[in-house]
């Protein structure tokens, strides 16, 4: 018996089955990521369930000991990122959406880099309002993405891809896309119209039925929903910002938000409350044929 490295993923294969560069395995059993068909004599043809894990408004400062709203962010961001290594080994991709660091400081985003570690390969990061997109780029270079004066990125695989969008004004808590990088988008999708597609975006597009967050959602979410009516390969959008999960039909998608790393709000609330409860991140699953699934995790 030896240990094999497929697709990234360690696995325990009989010597007489291991392939020797010239060989076809019909069927590869690899614990949790169900590889259907493994081909290493033309190319591998490996048809897996993506793994996505979302953390979004971890609202962290440079001082780790600093409260906001009575909560220890830096506290609840640890937790989070051990029940991660707990309960969710081995995954994909890690998708931050934004509102990283409350104060927006580049000594909060270097510390984000370091308590990371070994995920850095798998990150990608966008901004939220609560960030500050030059500092981004600095601490974390190879999360740019393809525009020049927005935070973006498309990570592609066999049947999927996840392509994250900034929604950052600066100086503002709303957000918007703007129309250079819906045009981006748009190239994007009419690119590969068949791939199904996942976006991440910080601001939601929807009503939350809270009147103080609807007025700070995204502010061009008319000229996003039109653009995502041509392009049904759009399955699932999540986001962040509105510190609640909830769940709405968008554009002929789905549309999720994500609970916070730092505090909850309150559902429906006229005003900003806190909604006492733990932190909380969301795992996506992105199936070969199209379908997906996902579940919100709350660490006690």
């Amino acid at each position: 018996m030896e240990l094999l490295l497929i697709g990234g993923y360690k696995t325990t294969v009989p010597e007489w089955e291991r392939p020797t560069g010239d060989e076809s395995t019909t069927v590869l059993n690899v614990p949790e990521r169900r590889i259907s068909c493994v081909d290493f004599g033309f190319g591998c043809d490996m048809l897996v369930t993506r793994r996505i894990v979302q953390l979004t408004d971890c609202h962290l400062f440079a001082d780790p000991s600093r409260e906001l709203r009575e909560f220890v962010t830096w506290s609840r961001f640890m937790t989070v990122l051990q029940d991660v290594r707990q309960r969710i080994p081995e995954f994909d991709l890690l998708v931050m959406t934004g509102d990283t660091a409350h104060d927006e400081a580049f000594e909060t985003y270097q510390s984000v880099r370091g308590l990371l570690g070994p995920w850095i390969e798998k990150l990608k990061i966008i901004p939220g309002n609560h960030d500050d997109r030059r500092f981004l780029n600095d601490v974390f270079p190879e999360t740019r993405g393809g525009l020049a004066e927005r935070i973006t990125f498309e990570s592609r695989w066999e049947n999927w891809r996840a392509i994250g969008l900034d929604s950052h004004i600066t100086g503002q808590t709303s957000g918007s896309l703007g129309d250079e990088q819906r045009a981006w988008l748009r190239t994007r999708l009419q690119a590969r119209p068949s791939l199904h597609t996942v976006l991440f975006l910080h601001h939601p597009p929807v009503l939350v039925q809270s009147p103080w967050l609807d007025q700070i959602r995204l502010q061009d979410a008319t000229e996003f929903e039109q653009l995502l009516r041509d392009h049904p390969q759009v399955r699932v959008i999540s986001c962040g910002h509105v510190h609640q999960e909830i769940t709405a039909s968008f554009a002929g998608g789905t549309l999720i938000t994500t609970p916070a790393v730092g505090p909850q709000f309150r559902p429906r609330s006229e005003q900003l409350e806190i909604e006492p409860g733990p932190p909380g991140y969301r795992v996506l699953e992105l199936h070969p044929d199209g379908r997906w699934s996902s579940q919100t995790l709350f660490c006690q």
